[in-house]
Order: C-alpha cells, then structure tokens, then sequence
C-alpha cells in the first residue's frame, strides 16, 4: 500500500511523504504507482523549475518526500496552488483505489 502524509501548518501544505507500493499490478504495469508518481514528480519539477522553489526533495525506491519548511512564508505562499493540486489528485486516486492507497493531512505546529 502506498501511505501519504501531507502537513499542513498555519493554512499552509508544507510537506509530503510518499511511502510504500501499490501492487495493485506487476511492476511497471501497476497503474496505481504510476499515477501517484506522476502527480507527485510533476508537482516537485513545478516546484523547483517553474516556481524556482529551493525545496527540499528526497527520494529512493518506494519514497519521495518534499519538505518547503525551511522556506519564508512568502515561498511557502507561492507553493500553495501546486500543493493544493497535488492533494486533490491524491484524493482522486485515493476515492477510486482505496485499497491501494491511504491519504493522510496532519496539522503540524
């Protein structure tokens, strides 16, 4: 099961982590990966390369984070609407695959 946690600190998504498999098929076949991994890249690349945003982004084999908690609040701001798009699209595979994938948004302080 692939688990997402988002947090969300004073009104602002601040970070993400991506953990785990689907296995909802064989590798390179499994639809339900492939979804979250091209929600979650994209909305990193947009982060870094079209919002020229120095977050942080960790990566391995079953796990993307990106972390935006070292930032001002200004960036942060500027993050938002790519954040928020990235929830809603985990959301949407969530309510179709739910036995694949959990959605989790922890208020931090």
């Amino acid at each position: 099961m692939i688990k997402v946690v988002f947090e969300r600190k004073c009104n602002y998504l601040v970070s993400f982590d991506i953990n785990g498999h689907a296995d909802y098929g064989y590798e390179g076949y499994d639809i339900v990966c492939s979804a979250v991994s091209a929600v979650s890249i994209s909305i990193c690349n947009g982060i870094t390369d079209i919002v020229k945003v120095k977050a942080k982004i960790g990566e391995h084999d079953g796990y993307l984070n990106l972390d935006l908690n070292d930032q001002c609040e200004a960036q942060i701001k500027k993050c938002q609407v790519l954040m928020e798009t990235m929830l809603l699209g985990i959301k949407n595979i969530e309510d179709n695959y739910k036995d694949y994938i959990k959605l989790e948004v922890k208020e931090v302080q």
